[in-house]
C-alpha cells in the first residue's frame, strides 16, 4: 500500500490493516492494532476518532449494516 506522508504511523497502520480485509468492525480493528504491539495501549475511542478523521479525508468509509452494527472499509484515494 502506498504510504501517505501527511498521516502518522497509527493512521498508516489502520489503512494497512483495512487493506488486508474487506471490512472490519471497530472491535476487530482495535484487536489488530493491539496485535501489532508497536503503539502501546490504544483506546477504542482513539481508533474511532482516527477512523472518523480518515473518513473525512476520504480514505475510509463507514458501512452501517443496521441493528447498530457498523463496519469500516478502505476507499481508493483519488490520485
Amino acid at each position: 500500500m502506498k504510504e501517505h506522508e501527511n498521516l502518522d504511523d497509527l493512521d498508516q497502520s489502520i489503512l494497512h490493516i483495512l487493506s488486508l480485509y474487506e471490512n472490519l468492525n471497530l472491535l476487530k480493528l482495535w484487536y489488530e492494532i493491539g496485535e501489532l504491539g508497536t503503539f502501546g495501549p490504544v483506546r477504542k475511542e482513539e481508533i474511532l476518532e482516527r477512523l472518523n478523521s480518515l473518513m473525512a479525508k476520504g480514505f475510509v468509509k463507514c458501512i452501517d449494516l443496521g441493528n447498530g452494527e457498523v463496519r469500516w472499509s478502505l476507499l481508493k484515494k483519488p490520485e
